[in-house]
């Protein structure tokens, strides 16, 4: 039997490289879809009640650990502080979501705020998601 035989720097030819491309790739549909769902089906959060299921999703689809948020008690210092962010109203926070590139502020913790750090959530979260994470950001 004739034994193959892969040598220690295989990963960084172009087949390894696009095995770690497709390991990253599931690594964010399960962060932000698949865990996220298992977690909001085991909180039994009211999803009629938009408030507390946006507070939900704030925590599970990922939203703390980039932002920070005082009255999620999030730390996340990636994105920027969500904090007030209410005075921008409704449709500046629901086009932050949808489509974030449209909306990118100057200033993040680490320095000017990038295009393509957050996932487009309009592809992710469904109407009523997005509906109640907004209701929640402009509480």
């Amino acid at each position: 039997m004739k034994r193959l035989h892969v040598s220690r720097g295989w990963w960084l030819t172009g087949g390894g490289l696009l095995v770690l491309l497709l390991l990253t790739g599931a690594y964010f549909t399960l962060r932000y879809t698949v865990v996220a769902e298992a977690l909001e089906s085991i909180s039994s959060v009211d999803e009629g009640n938009p408030l507390a299921y946006g507070a939900t999703l704030f925590e599970t689809r990922g939203c703390a650990g980039c932002h920070a948020l005082q009255k999620a008690a999030a730390s996340g210092d990636t994105g920027p502080d969500l904090t007030g962010l209410k005075s921008r109203g409704e449709t500046y926070i629901r086009t932050s979501i949808v489509d974030p590139a449209a909306v990118v502020v100057p200033v993040c913790p680490e320095g000017p705020c990038e295009v393509g750090v957050m996932p487009n959530y309009g592809t992710i979260l469904n109407e009523s998601q997005v509906d109640a994470l907004v209701a929640y950001l402009s509480e």
